[in-house]
């Protein structure tokens, strides 16, 4: 709680910050702390102007006490990753912030600076589940709209980057990032547009060499007719309910267990119940969706197999 006797310079660092006059906040917190050195107000005002001002070393000090002050304050962990991310110590930001998703999984902030520092360390595909959780639970952070789209330039899915940038655009239209992350992007899918020849690829013909190939075909009668017809049916039929069932099974089943185990990784709790959890249940789906995967490739290759019987001579079509 503030005492009296601070109070008043809290309210002229509070002013000289609004005036961005980042030195007199700093002199008015440290007089704070000279007359109370464990004022919890001054320490985080103090480390908020000093992250401000770009001293983050300092601040980084400052927030570290916070932590250890108050332990289960999740925005402290937070900003001393986000600290730690700005001085490019992004191993250090890693560590604190899986503390701090760790206390709290509903925190987007937290979620956002793992998925910086994940990014800086090459870690693309934890980094994208992070900034995917940012959003998920913050759909107006502008910030993780715009990384993820970063990954998907970087990915090479222009697609899906130039509708992210969009979306960070649309939170924040004047987003200098975004609107460069957009342009740089749909750049980059009009020349893609423009490599494609519309008009096909044109062969010479004095390349090409007659080909003495021998073309399997049969005259069907009525009856073989019938029979050919039913069984591609039968096959085709079957090939879209597999290909139904092999969708529906990624949608609902793989892909969220491979989402949870990423985050599980994230978070780095390699010797959790919840890891634990997560790998189990990932080794099933992916048990399952390998079973269905085969049965797919099974009925594609009896379709193919029909087909060489139709056009062969000699064989029977069943």
């Amino acid at each position: 709680m503030t005492t009296p006797t601070l109070e008043p310079l809290f309210q002229q660092a509070r002013a000289a910050v609004r005036s961005r006059d980042y030195p007199a906040a700093v002199e008015l917190y440290r007089q704070a702390l000279a007359i109370d050195n464990t004022s919890l107000d001054a320490i985080e005002g103090l480390a908020m102007v000093l992250c401000a001002a770009g001293d983050y070393a300092a601040a980084a000090e400052q927030f570290q006490r916070l932590t250890f002050l108050q332990p289960m304050i999740v925005r402290h962990y937070v900003n001393l990753g986000a600290v730690y991310n700005r001085q490019g110590q992004h191993q250090q930001a890693l560590d604190i912030l899986r503390k701090a998703v760790q206390k709290d999984r509903k925190c987007a902030d937290a979620y956002y600076n793992l998925g910086v520092a994940q990014r800086k360390l090459n870690q693309s595909s934890m980094a994208m589940s992070s900034f995917k959780e940012a959003v998920r639970l913050d759909p107006q952070l502008a910030e993780a709209w715009q990384n993820l789209a970063n990954i998907y330039l970087e990915m090479g899915n222009l697609n899906l980057a130039i509708t992210n940038f969009r979306k960070a655009l649309e939170i924040r239209p004047d987003f200098e990032k975004a609107r460069l992350g957009l342009e740089k992007a749909e750049d980059a899918a009009q020349q893609a547009k423009a490599s494609a020849n519309p008009f096909g690829r044109l062969v010479e013909t004095a390349a090409i060499a007659p080909k003495a190939v021998p073309t399997l075909t049969r005259e069907l009668t009525e009856a073989e007719r019938l029979a050919d017809r039913k069984k591609v049916r039968e096959l085709s039929g079957e090939l879209e309910t597999l290909s139904e069932q092999y969708s529906e099974f990624f949608k609902a089943k793989f892909e969220p267990s491979l989402i949870e185990l990423q985050k599980t990784v994230a978070e780095g709790q390699f010797k959790s119940l919840a890891f634990i959890s997560s790998a189990t249940e990932f080794r099933e789906a992916f048990a399952q969706w390998t079973a269905l995967r085969q049965q797919l490739k099974r009925k594609t290759l009896e379709l193919r197999a029909h087909e060489e019987v139709v056009n062969t001579p000699g064989l029977p079509i069943v």
